[in-house]
């Protein structure tokens, strides 16, 4: 490669670094920071090459380990069957007299055969190459835009964000820093990291100006691997140079880091390298197969062979016309008796299946995403039986699904993974719905405020719960009496509307569930909640857009403490920097001005000396913190994020005013970063306060309170400043209305002291600014489940479909997310898939000690095979791992279950889990990428573009705002296809197989053939197969959604069950059509003086060879109407096969009209058929045949043998029944050897 073309960018000193105490001429010379960073060309034209080399690897492995059985058992004996053929033609050619018509027959037969042998070697090698393809082609449809249009520079997400499911990172391209997702990173990118990033590479740490190309040579030190964690410990581990903080907080926190590889061909490596499991449909199909055609097809092959060797050697014929009936009876005989089973329409039919139901669909899900209508239940279902999921009602375009259906054949559609994923086949198989992500996927992309905490008159906590609703995204409290303690909400009021930037303080009131875009996160890991928007709570509270215009936003400070002796100690789950940020305000109606802050409770505590009450303020002492850190606990085990508020006004304002207010001529007001320098807490504030869950509330204050004693002694008392003016709100009280109960005692600050001397330097009136603030109130914020998850679970196991969530929290927090998704959280319902050894504690609770349940994926197959099978069985899998879900989903796969998994379509992380899985849904975790799926006509939206290779294993993507109940649809669709198909191929099966029945009989019963070669290739190609294909076109069954699915293990162990129905669903056609033959021939033979018991045997005795053309006439109209009146009951059959246990009373097969026309068409069909064969020159008439032979043939017939359809059907609907009781009572179970019951 030759040198790469490198850039410059000059980071300069924006913004007030106040925690350091640097002479000038050291800030001086870490003004300008210059690293060699890549243009976007350059960045571009390697990320296509990476995807390239990706995709040229993968060909010539496909190359060299493609193989294609071409040679099969049914192919050589396709070949034999057509030479064989001709053979009888040359043969008849030389010896029969006068000719036999038949030999003309055989030549066509044969050429019919050598073409449909050559059209399913074309057919297997093409679907075999596309389905090894199909991926590297889905890869290569998302690379080709890119290398013709380019990358846009223009910016996705005008607000950033902090979602854990999306992979996105800061990267300095053309002197410019892009938020790009991980995988469009590329070799010697520089990368810009905060504290608690996620790598998105393997990067290191540039620490020097000059560093041109750090990816091929240099140290390992300050190395991050991808998905690792940057902590500030990264530095403490070696020996750090002494300027790396210096140069982070002089650029805000920031860190830069080079790649060292380039992302996109690990994640086009994962989504090429894995197989996935063959479908329950090809399994059973490949069963069938080995006994069908091989056991079976073998076995009637030596039955004929005997009975025609026997029949050949019995002969009382000359020795010279018995050798030349010899090609016919030992060879073409046998011929037409295995011609019926030979595969040769069943690969063109199961391919026409597939795509018809990939392309119905694949039409419903663009119907449901573009849909408006709601999902409504059905009316008719008793409110006491299993209700399926609700539903919409739409009407596909049938131009649309036929277009879909042709572009399979034609354009080769890519799109949505049909061959590699066995789209159909997969969704209506589906045992297991995992969800490997929560964020903006299952749950909504932020959390919800779920309680507020603050402190009444009396210095008692008080906990309101605040409940959201998901579909209307209104904000309500539930408690009744809320409003009695409205003096002590409207600060909080206040500050959650000034503190937003959604357009609350212009009047915009936006309804939808929103983020902040303040970018605060960009300077250090925050917890999300921090970037929920709580302006709805705001105006619950009172606050109007009126009251909002009278504040006008001065400065805003981002406080860091990335160095909090706390950070060190938190696990990844709850890993951030300790934090706040404050807002300046100037009040219009007073000029004077107010600051509000909301951050970590820490950093919040240590700036707060005093709460307030509702009245006046009140010294934060022990009490209060530990009722403050209950509190914190609590919602930390409920999997809840605090966010904490205060307030303080800004007194003695003549000498900081200037500082205040924002600089004359700019667009926006100024923001200031700050910084804690060392390991502790805010100087002259609170000791530090752990609130890690897994300290109690006894360890989270320190021994010695010396320094706080000593610094309020140091201090001046002074009449406490009342938090902000209510005046503007709806309430009339002022939070300073009331007497003092005491004087108060707060921490001071150079800003406040009237007797300051010397004005304050600007960087350390910014550190005074933030501390002696008051302690307003908390809000614990969780994620809500979407709206309908919850029902959309319940409904998924009526259906037989296990929902599992794998959570990468902790046990306590991992149930009770759980339990707002509607999952039991009770024994034996969560598993810990970290190893043993980790540095989590284990089981908690004490029942799922006893249970024994194993800790860590490498023990589950253990337990499963050595104690009970109760992680098949459970829902929720905590502290997970990528590496630990992926061989979760593998340990499914081995079990027998067909997994779906759903996630985040930006999370890079996911894409092993969608290649491995046998279906993937990848769900659009933010609304800006809902147009990612059109096609493009410009250059490429990078987050668009990011999320294509993300999801490229998937087969299809929901929008944000679909609904989850979508999916179950999309199932309910696949299932009820995939019955049809199955109904249809078992009813083709059926009826080919009956036609050798039909000869072997006919054989025995030294009868000449009851089918030629000819009318048996008629019937399998033009007359079953669209009789077969209309059962695709059934209304789908109600209960559909109620039923146990078959896992993919164990097939077909009741096989020889259905062999017993076979012979006794097609016993009657075969005799009765056998019966028809036998008596035809006797009517229309009459003239050769042959009785109807001589036609056994008697029929050509002379010889075949040398019938006359009256025989060869009775023959062929004894051939046509056999043939007509077995046509007229596989059509009766079929309306019995139309379901498979559903009586025809309550399926009544007219409510298919496809197979009502088709069932006309086909007897029509025959009648033609039989018209053009019999009327040019045939000599009989068909008057002839007796009036009750078409009485018992046409009519008394088929409505027997649908009687006997209906009985048997009967008998295997008690045996399904049965398979439901046992499989529903298997999956509401999950009772192990160690349960506490």
């Amino acid at each position: 490669m030759g040198s790469p073309e490198h850039s410059v960018i000059e980071v300069h000193e924006l913004r007030t670094c106040a925690s350091y105490d640097l002479p000038t001429a050291a800030v001086a010379d870490e003004k300008y920071l210059a690293y060699h960073h890549l243009s976007s060309e350059e960045a571009q034209r390697r990320l296509v090459a990476a995807a390239d080399e990706v995709l040229a690897t993968h060909k010539v492995e496909v190359r060299n380990g493609a193989t294609v059985a071409i040679v099969k058992q049914s192919t050589i004996l396709t070949a034999i069957a057509a030479a064989g053929l001709i053979a009888f033609f040359i043969t008849a050619m030389v010896q029969s007299s006068p000719y036999q018509w038949r030999a003309t027959g055989a030549l066509v037969e044969a050429g019919f055969l050598l073409v449909l042998l050559v059209w399913n070697i074309w057919l297997q090698i093409r679907e075999a190459r596309l389905t090894t393809m199909e991926m590297s082609m889905r890869i290569q449809s998302i690379v080709e835009p890119l290398r013709k249009y380019g990358l846009s520079r223009k910016q996705d997400l005008k607000i950033p964000t902090s979602i854990a499911t999306v992979s996105l990172c800061r990267v300095v391209r053309d002197q410019t820093v892009l938020t790009l997702p991980f995988n469009l990173i590329v070799l010697d990118d520089i990368v810009q990291l905060a504290y608690g990033d996620t790598a998105p590479c393997k990067v290191r740490y540039v620490n020097s100006h000059f560093d041109t190309a750090p990816a091929a040579e240099g140290s390992d030190q300050y190395v991050l691997e991808k998905g690792q964690i940057f902590r500030p410990t990264l530095f403490s581990a070696a020996p750090a140079d002494p300027t790396i903080l210096r140069r982070a907080a002089l650029n805000e926190g920031q860190f830069h880091f080079r790649a060292l590889e380039t992302p996109l061909k690990d994640t086009l490596s994962k989504a090429l390298g894995f197989k996935r499991p063959e479908t329950v449909v090809l399994r059973q199909f490949a069963v069938l197969a080995d006994w069908y055609f091989t056991r079976l097809m073998w076995g009637i092959l030596a039955i004929s062979l005997l009975i025609n060797a026997f029949r050949f050697g019995i002969r009382n014929t000359s020795d010279s016309r018995k050798l030349q009936q010899g090609v016919e009876y030992l060879i073409v005989m046998q011929i037409y008796v295995i011609l019926p089973l030979l595969p040769l329409v069943l690969p063109t039919l199961f391919m026409i299946i597939r795509s018809y139901g990939n392309a119905q669909i694949l039409s419903l899900f663009d119907a449901l995403q573009t849909s408006k209508t709601e999902f409504e239940d059905q009316e008719d279902i008793d409110e006491f039986d299993m209700a399926p999921p609700p539903t919409k009602d739409l009407v596909l375009d049938w131009g649309l699904v036929w277009k879909r259906f042709l572009d399979q054949f034609v354009h080769v559609d890519v799109s949505f993974l049909a061959r590699t994923t066995g789209l159909v086949a997969s969704l209506a198989s589906t045992t297991v719905i995992c969800a490997i992500d929560r964020e903006g996927t299952i749950s909504l992309p932020t959390p919800s405020v779920e309680q507020l905490f603050f402190f009444d008159t009396d210095g008692d906590s008080v906990v309101l719960d605040v409940a959201g609703d998901t579909a209307g995204h209104a904000v309500k409290f539930e408690d009744r009496d809320w409003q009695e303690h409205l003096a002590s909400l409207k600060p909080l009021g206040l500050n959650l509307l000034l503190n937003t930037d959604c357009g609350a303080r212009q009047g915009r009131n936006r309804l939808e569930h929103h983020r902040k875009s303040n970018g605060h996160q960009h300077h250090g890991r925050v917890r999300p909640s921090r970037q929920a928007c709580l302006c709805q709570l705001g105006r619950e509270i009172g606050f109007s857009a009126d009251a909002m215009r009278l504040f006008a936003l001065q400065k805003t400070i981002h406080c860091f403490a990335p160095y909090h002796w706390n950070v060190t100690k938190v696990p990844d789950y709850h890993f951030e920097i300790p934090s706040f940020l404050s807002q300046i305000f100037q009040e219009t109606s007073s000029q004077t001005f107010q600051l509000f802050s909301e951050g970590t409770v820490e950093l919040i505590l240590e700036s707060c000396s005093d709460f307030w009450n509702g009245k006046n303020l009140d010294t934060i002492d022990e009490a209060a913190l530990k009722k403050i850190t209950d509190f914190c606990q609590n919602a930390l085990i409920n999997d809840a994020q605090v966010v904490a508020y205060a307030y303080r006004p800004i007194e003695n304002t003549k000498k900081s005013a200037p500082f205040l207010l924002s600089r004359p001529g700019t667009a926006r007001p100024e923001s200031i970063y700050i910084e804690s320098p060392a390991p502790g807490s805010i100087p002259g504030s609170f000791p530090v306060i752990n609130i890690s869950p897994s300290l109690s509330a006894s360890n989270l204050f320190p021994d010695d309170p010396q320094p706080h004693q000593q610094q309020q002694q140091q201090q001046q008392p002074l009449s406490p400043p009342p938090p902000p003016s209510s005046a503007s709100s709806t309430g009339s009280a002022s939070p300073s209305d009331g007497k003092k109960k005491q004087p108060r005692k707060k921490f001071l600050n150079n800003v406040d002291r009237v007797r300051q001397p010397a004005a304050v330097d600007e960087k350390q009136l910014v550190s005074e600014l933030v501390k002696g603030q008051t302690f307003l109130s908390m809000a614990s914020l969780a994620y809500q489940p979407k709206a309908n998850v919850a029902d959309f679970i319940e409904d998924l196991g009526v259906g037989g479909i296990r929902f599992v969530y794998f959570s990468s929290a902790p046990e306590r927090e991992s149930k009770a997310y759980a339990e707002r998704l509607g999952l039991e959280i009770d024994w034996n319902s969560c598993i810990l898939l970290s190893s043993a050894n980790g540095d989590t504690p284990g089981y908690l609770e004490e029942h799922d000690m006893k249970a024994k349940l194993p800790r860590g994926v490498d023990k589950i197959r253990d337990h499963l095979r050595d104690v009970d099978d109760v992680p098949l069985h459970v829902s929720l899998f905590a502290e997970c791992e990528p590496a630990s879900i992926n061989e979760m989903v593998r340990i499914f796969q081995e079990q027998g279950e067909v997994v779906c998994c759903i996630g985040s379509s930006l999370n890079e992380m996911n894409v092993e889990c969608f290649s491995l899985a046998d279906v993937a849904i990848a769900i659009d975790p933010l609304s800006a990428l809902k147009s990612r799926n059109h096609p493009p006509t410009g250059p490429l939206s990078p987050l668009s573009l990011g999320a294509a290779f993300a999801s490229s294993p998937c087969a299809f993507s929901l929008h944000s705002d679909t609904s989850i109940y979508s999916l179950s649809q999309i199932i309910r669709d696949a299932r009820t296809i995939s019955d049809s198909g199955r109904q249809s191929i078992a009813f083709y099966l059926g009826c080919q197989t009956s036609l050798p029945f039909i000869m072997i009989i006919a054989s025995c019963l030294l009868l000449p053939p009851v089918f030629s070669g000819y009318q048996l290739l008629w019937l399998m190609w033009v007359i079953l197969p669209p009789l077969a294909l209309s059962f695709l076109f059934s209304p789908y069954d109600p209960n559909v959604m109620t039923r146990m699915p078959a896992k993919n293990s164990d097939h077909l162990k009741d096989k020889w069950r259905f062999v017993m129905y076979f012979l006794a669903r097609f016993i009657g056609p075969i005799v009765i059509t056998v019966a028809v033959f036998a008596v035809a021939l006797a009517e229309f033979t009459d003239e050769t003086q042959l009785t109807t018991t001589q036609i056994f045997g008697g029929f050509g005795n002379s010889s075949w060879m040398n019938l006359t053309n009256r025989e060869q006439w009775a023959l062929l109209y004894a051939q046509n109407c056999a043939l007509f009146v077995w046509v007229v009951l596989m059509v009766a059959i079929s309306a019995s096969f139309l379901h498979r246990t559903e009586s025809l009373r309550k399926r009544p097969p007219y409510h298919n009209r496809v197979w009502v026309i088709t069932s006309i068409g086909c007897i029509a069909l025959q009648a033609i058929f039989m018209t053009v064969s019999l009327a040019p020159q045939g000599v009989y008439s068909l008057s002839v045949l007796r009036w009750w032979a078409y009485v018992i043939a046409l009519a008394a017939a088929p409505a027997v043998i649908l009687a006997v359809q209906e009985v048997i059907k009967v008998h295997d609907r008690r045996e399904w029944e049965k398979f439901q009781k046992r499989s529903k009572l298997e999956f509401n179970t999950k009772l192990g050897m160690h349960s506490p019951l």
